[in-house]
This record gives C-alpha cells, structure tokens and sequence, in this order.
C-alpha cells in the first residue's frame, strides 16, 4: 500500500469518528461562531490592559497631588505662592496684573 493511501485511509477513518467531528465542530463554535469567541477575548483582554494603563496612570497623578497638598498644607509660603497664581489673590495695598497673551490672528 501507497504512503500516500495509508494516511488518506487513515485520515479518512479519523473523521468518520463522532467524537473528532463533534469536538472540531465545538472548536470552530467556541473560536468563531459563539458570542464569546477568540475575537472578542482578545478585545476585552486589549481593553483590559488599556483600563490597567490608565488605573496607573491616575495612580500616579493621585500621588503627585497627594505630594503638592502635604507641600501646601506645611510650608506657608508655598501656599502664599500657590494662592497667588492660581487664583490671583494679593495682599492689601498691592496691585496684580494679569499678562494675557494676544491670540494670533493673521491666519483669518
């Protein structure tokens, strides 16, 4: 016998077994057809990762906050600073002038 006819006689009475067709059947079901298939594993798992890069991201911001608050809430005259630029507060007999820079025009 042929080489060749040995393994397509095999191959062939390999697929005539139930157990083959119904579990390559579920294969394709699962990978492909089903709502919870490979494609929508492979998103959420990209989203996933997305959502952890930004949980650390805000961590990271959080802690920086964090660091600036004990700075502010310690040390008074950064506080004093802080105060001033951000919400343009002065002391009395004192004059504050806000500097805004022209928005450029010349492309209308």
């Amino acid at each position: 016998m042929n080489p060749k006819s040995k393994t397509a006689a095999t191959l062939w009475l390999f697929t005539q077994n139930r157990y083959v067709i119904t579990g390559l059947f579920a294969l394709v079901w699962v990978s492909f057809i089903s709502d919870i298939d490979l494609i929508f594993l492979m998103r959420s798992q990209s989203e996933l990762s997305d959502y952890h890069e930004e949980v650390r991201h805000f961590e990271h911001r959080i802690d920086s906050m964090q660091e600036n608050l004990y700075d502010l809430s310690s040390n008074p005259m950064q506080l004093e600073r802080f105060a001033r630029e951000r919400y343009f507060m002065k002391k009395p007999n004192e004059d504050v002038f806000r500097i805004i820079k022209a928005k450029d025009t010349s492309s209308i």
